[in-house]
């Protein structure tokens, strides 16, 4: 009977370790290298970033609100860059209460001078490193396939028995 509640409590464990933590506010659907743009500007940018050949998506946005919540997605996702030529306050508002966002947030002005070194300078931010991207889903496989390896030991050995 203990061998029984063992296997549950072990398969149980297992599930909860197997899966992975979802994001209270959603996923994130942008790009990793973004401009933050709204509708006086956004046409201006997209023509800037497609004449220099710059692989940067350009965002509408039709709210403060969403503006921030792309910045809550750059805290938590290391390699997110993003150029704000819209919304500045907002975004210097954010950057104020995250300062740790400075080295990866730019904040310039929507004439096509400031757009063209904005981008540029996106391009040149180096992000964070992906060594450590393989390591935690390996860690994690490891002690799944341990456990699990413990129970079917033992469920053998039981029956053998």
């Amino acid at each position: 009977m203990k061998l029984k509640y063992f296997i549950l409590l072990s398969v149980v464990l297992g599930l909860f370790l197997g899966v992975s933590s979802v994001s209270a506010h959603g996923a994130d659907l942008t790009e990793d290298t973004m401009i933050i743009a709204n509708e006086s500007n956004g046409i201006l940018a997209k023509s800037i970033v497609d004449d220099n050949g710059f692989d940067i998506k350009v965002y509408k946005f039709v709210s403060e609100g969403d503006v921030e919540h792309q910045l809550e997605h750059a805290l938590t996702n290391p390699n997110k860059r993003i150029l704000a030529i819209a919304y500045q306050g907002t975004v210097n508002d954010y950057l104020n209460e995250h300062p740790e966002l400075k080295n990866r947030v730019i904040v310039g002005d929507d004439d096509n001078e400031s757009i063209a070194n904005g981008a540029k300078q996106l391009l040149l931010i180096n992000v964070g490193s992906s060594s450590n991207d393989f390591i935690m889903p390996l860690g994690v496989g490891l002690v799944i396939g341990v456990i699990i390896g413990l129970i079917c030991g033992v469920f053998i050995m039981k029956r053998k028995s």
